[in-house]
């Protein structure tokens, strides 16, 4: 697990709700609180979708909204002149990314094996935190994956020139 203090939170709150940074990220969980609390649960749910939107669905093996149709939402929650006293925003590789991963470094893991790989953000106390996860359905003693995913969250951050200091 990778713990990063974000440093320039202005200009990572404008990556975020205005750039495309995270776009690519699925977001399985949101929660803004400002003068109310707002939560926002990613799941997709198929029975509101047609049949055929379904089926690209199911081979796609999409089952969270991506950020970027989630944003507009979460941007209009915090846009203003005061901050929001709280914000917590869970994203996830997408599983195509996670088997292009584990494919590009010659895992040992299988791609079945992995619940998913997140990247947590938590704003509070004027402070901006992000966390990195991983999720397995089985106990694996091998920290290497983990160690993979946290050095690609810190090249993805670096790329996009946001600064932070690990903890």
């Amino acid at each position: 697990m990778l713990a990063l203090n974000i440093i320039d939170i202005k200009t990572f709150m404008n990556q975020l709700l205005i750039g495309n940074t995270f776009d690519s990220f699925e977001m399985t969980e949101t929660v803004i609180t400002t003068f109310n609390t707002f939560t926002i649960d990613g799941k997709l749910h198929r029975d509101f979708f047609d049949t055929d939107t379904c089926d690209i669905l199911d081979q796609s093996g999409i089952d969270y909204s991506f950020w970027k149709e989630i944003k507009p939402y979460c941007y209009s929650i915090i846009r203003g002149k005061r901050t929001p006293l709280y914000f917590k925003i869970v994203f996830q590789l997408p599983e195509k990314q996670v088997q292009k991963l584990l494919q590009s470094q010659n895992s040992r893991i299988s791609s079945e094996l992995v619940s998913g790989m997140f990247i947590n953000l938590q704003y509070k106390n004027k402070e901006l935190l992000c966390t990195t996860g991983i999720a397995l359905k089985t106990f694996i003693p091998d920290k290497s994956l983990e160690q993979q995913w946290d050095e690609m969250v810190r090249n993805f951050f670096l790329k996009h020139s946001i600064s932070f200091r690990e903890m």
